[in-house]
């Protein structure tokens, strides 16, 4: 393939990744976004261009394979494996599945709106014996 053909291939993919990146996106998508605009493997960028793949879809194969390595509920994966996963994720022939399910589950019941609450009144105390004094009276 030739020189024009590499790049004409990049340009495509920068363009559909651009398209999808100006859409509402996470954190991690950018970072990903980023790291696959600095590439310079063409497979890569025919993979960017399938239409079964897009940036979302890696995030979530990566979360998907991240939850493998958890340990009490957490995971900590080092920037080289995660992009490892992003590449395989481009340049696999069909779409690398998902072996695990995440599922989310809540406690919270509903809660009821809350009212607000009424203002005290103040109580007022007479006090005997004493004298009410005006600010005014001491110019």
């Amino acid at each position: 393939m030739t020189t024009i053909e590499t790049v004409n291939f990049k340009e495509k993919a920068l363009e559909k990744m651009l398209d999808e990146m100006n859409g509402i996106h996470s954190g991690a998508e950018d970072v990903i976004h980023n790291w696959l605009c600095d590439q310079e493997e063409q497979a890569i960028f025919e993979g960017v261009l399938k239409k079964d793949r897009s940036i979302k879809g890696a995030v979530k194969y990566c979360s998907s394979r991240a939850s493998k390595h958890q340990h009490e509920g957490v995971a900590m994966i080092d920037d080289e494996t995660v992009f490892s996963w992003v590449r395989k994720y481009f340049i696999s022939e069909k779409v690398p599945k998902n072996s695990t399910k995440t599922t989310v589950k809540t406690t919270a019941e509903k809660l009821k709106p809350k009212q607000k609450p009424k203002p005290k009144q103040k109580e007022e105390k007479s006090q005997e014996g004493f004298e009410q004094l005006d600010l005014l009276d001491f110019l």
